[in-house]
């Protein structure tokens, strides 16, 4: 249920309060019985669930039965342009010879190719492929193939193991002032789910070639309601590099130049983290520890746009996040501070007086020089830095079909 964007953590926690009282639900005329449910969320969630007798016989995943029962996909994308870009246009010997990234050295389509298997919600594995347009295939400065790889395998609630990732993959935790590498809509999401906790350990099974991890992660069961995870990466990345430091980040992926292969994985980082989460029935409660190096210290030029930007070779966050329930209240948020002492946080309250209807007050405050490489909350900038402010809103049902926000 907390996977769905348009489920709130407070109406999770009432669908699993119906379910532990009254036990599984007959028909999906049930669904109206829960506590601040509307017809638009029910319209959603149909899709998605059934209503059958539960399944006694426990299964256990052995080779056999993965290889009869696990589904597999084959996926893939071309993109041909019906027109000529200038970066692919023919230009003369001459001309090259003077300015070589004047011209894309591949071809101008974009190509992917995805190959996927699961078995039922316990193992996930697979590999993607991409090549941009203007990207070398098989061929000059690429000679492997596709210009990005990634490969993946997620196994999922194997004893006190919830998750195990091996490869390619992504982690969130808290509210994101520590680390989050998950997709965010910041303030434009819904009154509903803004504010909804990040969630753990996930795959990367996407094109992205930054919002990633390459490692090993596991989230492990301690007792009932409290599980630990840990994390370690190790991964190169695209970047300008001089002697003595790196210059900036490159995070688009493309590499159809010259210019843009010399900053190729020219600079590594090295991720290692954990988390401690207690899941209680009035209460949750987590605290996230991250640190990350680079080869080199970090230091771009000083501009005026940049003066805050992270700087330095280490970096190490730690932050404890926290939600609170009482009736039509919820109350959350996070404090995270850096090695150097600076601190951001972010707490709100929510208050849901009937179905459909939600007010929130939530306040901010990411200092100027807070620093975390991979943090992602809710703000105006794309950066957890140099912001700070109140945010009230309200959404409620006027009539049948309208909704003001």
């Amino acid at each position: 249920l907390e996977r769905f964007p348009f489920l709130s953590d407070q109406l999770v926690e009432n669908i699993l309060y119906y379910l532990y009282k009254y036990g599984p639900m007959l028909t999906r005329n049930e669904l109206w019985m829960i506590e601040d449910i509307d017809r638009q969320t029910i319209h959603y969630l149909l899709p998605f669930i059934y209503f059958e007798t539960p399944e006694k016989e426990q299964y256990k995943p052995n080779i056999k039965r993965i290889l009869k029962y696990g589904k597999q996909e084959l996926s893939t994308r071309v993109d041909i342009p019906f027109y000529t870009k200038a970066g692919y246009q023919q230009y003369p010997a001459e001309t090259l010879k003077k300015n070589p990234n004047k011209q894309y050295l591949g071809y101008g389509y974009y190509h992917n190719l995805r190959y996927s298997f699961h078995y039922r919600d316990q193992i996930y594995a697979g590999i993607t492929a991409e090549k941009d347009a203007g990207e070398p295939f098989f061929t000059g400065q690429n000679k492997k193939g596709y210009d990005f790889y990634s490969l993946y395998l997620l196994i999922r609630n194997i004893g006190h193991i919830k998750t195990l990732a091996l490869g390619n993959y992504r982690v969130s935790y808290g509210y994101g002032l520590v680390i989050n590498t998950d997709f965010g809509m910041g303030k434009t999401a819904t009154l509903s789910t803004l504010g909804n906790k990040s969630r753990g350990i996930r795959k990367h099974s996407s094109t992205d070639e930054y919002n990633y991890f390459q490692g090993m992660a596991v989230s492990y069961k301690l007792a009932k309601r409290w599980t630990l995870d840990g994390f370690y990466s190790y991964r190169k990345m695209d970047g300008i590099v001089d002697n003595q430091f790196i210059r900036s980040l490159k995070k688009d992926g493309y590499h159809r130049l010259y210019r843009e292969f010399e900053k190729k994985n020219t600079l590594t980082n090295q991720l290692v983290g954990s988390n401690l989460n207690y899941n209680g029935k009035y209460c949750e409660l987590g605290l996230t520890a991250v640190y990350n190096v680079f080869n080199k210290p970090l230091n771009p030029e000083k501009k005026y746009y940049n003066i805050y930007y992270p700087r330095g070779k280490d970096f190490y966050n730690v932050g404890g996040d926290y939600k609170f329930f009482w009736k039509r209240f919820s109350l959350l948020g996070e404090t995270a501070i850096d090695k150097c002492g600076t601190w951001a946080t972010m707490n709100m309250l929510r208050y849901s007086p009937k179905g459909g209807t939600q007010l929130i007050v939530m306040n901010r405050y990411y200092d100027a020089k807070y620093q975390s490489v991979y943090a992602r909350s809710i703000g105006e900038g794309s950066t957890v830095q140099n912001e700070s402010g109140f945010y009230i809103g309200l959404e409620t049902s006027i009539l049948k079909y309208i909704k003001m926000t």
